[in-house]
């Protein structure tokens, strides 16, 4: 129960009468093993008033350590697929952000991009390829396959799609775009 004492000063809780909240735990933990009391301790109302709360803390911590948790089942999977998810990113590119060296993920990327095309009716994002232009350093260009619902004016959607994924880009991430080029893969039509 010993606070670290290789903590700097600046780390510690002082009480008025000198001494620390710190101090005041490690006369505790002496106490809790059958060290001898500190007369200081016994004597000092500073002390006595950190030693009162600290007692609480630790039967509320006791109580908490002692209650038995029901893990949701699934936990560790959806832990393991955070996990995994984060050692996964993929590539990456730089972000024009000028001075500090940050990436963004590009499947991150991608799925922005995504989003802002399967937000204009008629048209939903399949895949996406993001690529740097090699003559702007601020620039990408982008590939995207998409299926477009039969009817629904195809070109005024495709259009919006990319007034959208232009200002996702600039808006979101900062960068601008050079190139975007959509392959319509699938076409459906409303069931009524």
């Amino acid at each position: 129960m010993a606070m670290n004492s290789d903590s700097p000063v600046a780390d510690l809780h002082p009480l008025p009468c000198g001494r620390t909240v710190e101090d005041v735990w490690d006369d505790l933990d002496t106490e809790q093993h059958g060290g001898p009391a500190n007369a200081h301790l016994a004597d000092c109302a500073h002390c006595q008033t950190a030693k009162a709360s600290l007692e609480q803390l630790a039967a509320a911590t006791a109580l908490l350590i002692d209650d038995p948790v029901d893990v949701p089942t699934g936990l560790l999977d959806r832990i393991m697929t955070a996990v995994r998810a984060d050692l996964n990113l993929g590539r990456t590119l730089p972000l024009p952000t000028g001075s500090a060296q940050v990436e963004v993920s590009v499947s991150a990327l991608a799925s922005v991009l995504r989003y802002a095309v399967d937000g204009v009716p008629g048209i939903r994002a399949r895949r996406c390829r993001i690529d740097l232009d090699e003559d702007r350093p601020d620039a990408v260009r982008v590939s995207m396959t998409v299926a477009l619902r039969f009817g629904a004016g195809q070109v005024a959607a495709l259009d919006e799609a990319r007034d959208r994924v232009a200002a996702a880009l600039q808006g979101q991430v900062g960068y601008t775009l050079s190139s975007l080029d959509f392959e319509v893969v699938d076409v459906w039509t409303d069931q009524r």
